[in-house]
Formats: C-alpha cells, sequence, structure tokens
C-alpha cells in the first residue's frame, strides 16, 4: 500500500514544522532538516533554530546579545534552568541559548505539539528577557 498514509507511521518533525510555519506565514530560512526564523516579541527580536530528526524537533532560541562576562552568563543560565519546566538553557559561541522540543510520536497531534514547544521556548525567552541581557551583559540581578 504504498503511497498511502498509515496510522502507525512516525511523523516527519521536518516536513510538519514546515507546513506549521507556511500555514502560521512565518518566514523561515530551510536548510533540509535545519530552520532558521526570528521572533519577535514587545519590540525583543531573537533568532530560533530548529533542528529536526525524524519526529524529534530540537528548538533553540538563541538570546541576540554576545556574553562579555561569561560567569555572569552561566550564573543566568542556572537561574533559568531551576524555572524551566521543561528543555535548559546553556551558553554556547557566547550567546546564552534555550533549548526545548518535541518527541512526535503520532501524526494527528503534530502540529499541536510544535505549536506548544515554540511558544513554550518563545515564552521562556520572553520571560526572561531581562535577566538574559543582564547575565549577557555581566551587570544587575538576573533573577
Amino acid at each position: 500500500m504504498s503511497g498511502r498514509f498509515h496510522f502507525q507511521d512516525n511523523p516527519d518533525g521536518a516536513a510538519e514544522l514546515a507546513a506549521l510555519l507556511d500555514d502560521s506565514g512565518v518566514p523561515y530560512d530551510r536548510a533540509g532538516n535545519h530552520f532558521e526564523l526570528l521572533f519577535t516579541k514587545e519590540s525583543r527580536t531573537w533568532r530560533t533554530v530548529c533542528s529536526c530528526e525524524g519526529g524529534r524537533v530540537l528548538i533553540y532560541g538563541i538570546h541576540p546579545q554576545p556574553a562579555a562576562d561569561l560567569t555572569a552568563a552561566l550564573t543566568v543560565c542556572s537561574d533559568v534552568n531551576r524555572q524551566m519546566v521543561q528543555g535548559a538553557c546553556f551558553l554556547t559561541q557566547e550567546r546564552i541559548v534555550c533549548r526545548t522540543g518535541a518527541e512526535l510520536s503520532e501524526p494527528f497531534t503534530a502540529r499541536e505539539l510544535l505549536a506548544q514547544a515554540l511558544e513554550y521556548n518563545a515564552a521562556v525567552i520572553s520571560h526572561f528577557w531581562e535577566a538574559l541581557e543582564a547575565g549577557a551583559s555581566g551587570s544587575g540581578h538576573f533573577n
């Protein structure tokens, strides 16, 4: 039964993400299973990178300010990690990154799970924006 949908088929994360972004009208760049898009909330803009492999989609929200003080940046990552429900905040290439993801196990809920994961990632970046900024610059209080 080639070419037919089977309930037990695992969803393709890249195809599901592309369809979700296309349907939402969100502009993005794609290279294979790698997606890049910009999020903007309250005049704050950051890059989000998604990496898909099979039914697994990892979402990386990248704070735009380079970390001038690595100790302060790591401290804010630790503070954010204590408050995140899922995912992790870490420092890489002198940028603070919040990673979340979605495991797509069946096609009927794939887009909903992806939308929730993207929204949660954006909510974390947005909610902790001032702390992330303070941590990257090494100034102020991060909690």
